[in-house]
């Protein structure tokens, strides 16, 4: 902090609800020069005091739905939702005048104030906390016991304030645009992926190409060696020599028809001959093709007549050599995924949604994936799919989304988070994000409530467009909070807050 500003809030200092907003010229001085005092202002007699023990426990009813969380006080006895009560609180002397509220609940003269209704609270809260799935990944909950909302920062003058450098901005509202955010993952689309795979056990003898590599449609990714290969390929040769010799039957036959010197029946037996043998010879190619052999192969047996029990892995379609799977001398059996290939272009984003989350999202939806390890870098993608059966063990299911981005980076199976916009037709207060300030316990903001007193105020917010928040809880339309400032403000309140703030109220134990 520069030496100007540490001058300036020299003369701030939070009162808590006590004294008046206007100020002689001596209390200015008084107070740029004294420390806060809690009891000052709150008529106290002499030797009085507040409670001073670390906690103090408060029964008025113990029914658990007796709360008023707005001001952290049992409902039956909350002065400030019914201020019928507060006659009765003063008859008894329980009242503390600087704050407007019975002694009993002060928490900022009493720290250690708690009620029974706050443990109920606590241990409900921390069972739900160990079963339920945050929906928002983004912003931490506001505790539900906090004194936040009773403090009050006042400036000394209006002129403190404007050297300060404090700005205000009115929030205003917009329609409601709710966001989802889930763990994601990406992996690749299935319709561009291909497993090689043969037909028989078989084993790699040499790796040609690594994982990594481009490869092209009929390539050569490995050497392959198999036993019944050159069952096969013997077959294969046998059948041929058998097709050939019936296919030169059946001409010579031919050429006996056109000289009369067979009947119609010999030369028809003797093409049945050769269909036969035909079908035979094609039964082995199809074996051998399904094997992994090409038509190329084929023909090269047949003409060199060479039998061997070894053979080649070629890819099936272009792509991404993603994975070798068999390992050099494993014979696997027929069937077993050998390599993988992959279109490294056509991926899947698949995020894992809460079942209330399942219900807000549907086909043709826009979201954006957001890789762990590049936060800066958003990829855009459309809802393809969402399962209609949650995962029995962690109750979420899965939402489907296609890369839409043609020039995307993405690997597969990045780890990241999704953002899915949900739109809605309800109008919700919007407020500036440089105004919403983490203060140990709450989101708050700080409400202007005249030139130079300042209120903080908890606040329950969600993601919004550009440089917004949208406000679910604790601000109205038209109000006005600190944007330029408002950290300075909260270094305050957190000043005044030691021993005494959310943090002073933990229940012991």
């Amino acid at each position: 902090m520069s030496l100007k500003q540490f001058i300036i809030f020299l003369s701030l200092f939070i009162l808590v609800g006590c004294g008046s907003t206007d100020h002689t010229d001596a209390d200015a001085h008084a107070e740029t020069q004294a420390a806060v005092d809690d009891h000052a202002g709150h008529n106290h007699a002499e030797g009085e005091g507040h409670g001073t023990s670390e906690t103090t426990t408060i029964a008025t009813a113990t029914d658990e739905f007796d709360w008023c969380r707005e001001h952290s006080v049992p409902e039956s006895t909350c002065t400030k939702c019914n201020p019928s009560l507060i006659p009765s609180f003063k008859e008894s002397g329980d009242w503390c005048a600087g704050h407007d509220l019975p002694e009993s609940q002060c928490r900022l003269c009493n720290p250690g104030i708690r009620f029974p209704q706050e443990e109920i609270l606590r241990t409900m809260n921390a069972e739900l906390a160990d079963k339920e799935i945050a929906v928002s990944l983004f912003f931490r909950e506001n505790q539900e016991i906090c004194a936040t909302n009773d403090a009050l920062i006042q400036f000394a003058s209006v002129r403190t304030v404007e050297k300060a450098g404090i700005s205000t901005l009115e929030v205003h509202s917009d329609q409601q645009k709710t966001t989802v955010t889930a763990p994601a993952e990406t992996v690749f689309d299935e319709a561009y992926m291909t497993h090689l795979t043969t037909t028989l056990k078989s084993s790699v003898t040499k790796w040609l190409k690594s994982p990594g590599e481009i490869v092209k449609e009929g390539e050569v990714l490995a050497l392959m060696q198999s036993p019944e290969i050159a069952q096969l390929k013997s077959s294969l040769v046998s059948k041929f020599a058998s097709y050939e010799v019936e296919r030169k039957e059946l001409e010579r036959h031919q050429k006996m028809l056109e000289g009369n010197l067979i009947s119609q029946s010999d030369f028809d037996s003797q093409n049945a001959m050769t269909e036969k043998a035909k079908a035979e010879m094609i039964s082995i190619e199809g074996l051998l093709l399904s094997a992994g052999l090409t038509f190329t192969d084929i023909n090269d047996v047949k003409e060199t007549k060479a039998i061997s029990y070894t053979f080649a892995l070629r890819a099936s379609s272009t792509g991404l050599l993603v994975e070798r799977r068999a390992k050099l001398g494993e014979l696997l059996e027929a069937g077993a995924s050998f390599a993988v290939i992959a279109d490294p272009q056509a991926m899947w984003i698949e995020a894992r949604l809460t079942e209330d989350q399942m219900r807000l999202v549907t086909y043709g939806q826009k979201l954006q994936f957001t890789s762990d390890g590049s936060s800066l870098h958003a990829v855009g993608g459309e809802i393809i799919w969402k399962s209609q059966m949650l995962d029995q063990h962690t109750r979420t299911g899965t939402v489907r989304a296609k890369v839409i981005d043609p020039y995307h980076t993405l690997q597969a199976r990045e780890f990241g988070r999704v953002i899915i916009p949900i739109e809605q037709n309800d109008m919700i207060t919007m407020v500036p994000k440089d105004a919403v300030q983490w203060e140990g316990c709450c989101n708050v903001v700080f409400v202007k409530e005249s030139a130079d007193r300042y209120r903080p105020r908890k606040v329950v917010i969600e993601d919004g467009q550009g440089p917004y928040y949208q406000v679910l809880d604790g601000l109205l339309q038209g109000e006005e909070v600190v944007v330029e400032g408002s950290f300075l403000l909260k270094t305050e309140l957190k000043k005044s807050s030691i021993g005494a703030g959310c943090c002073g109220i933990e229940p012991a134990g």
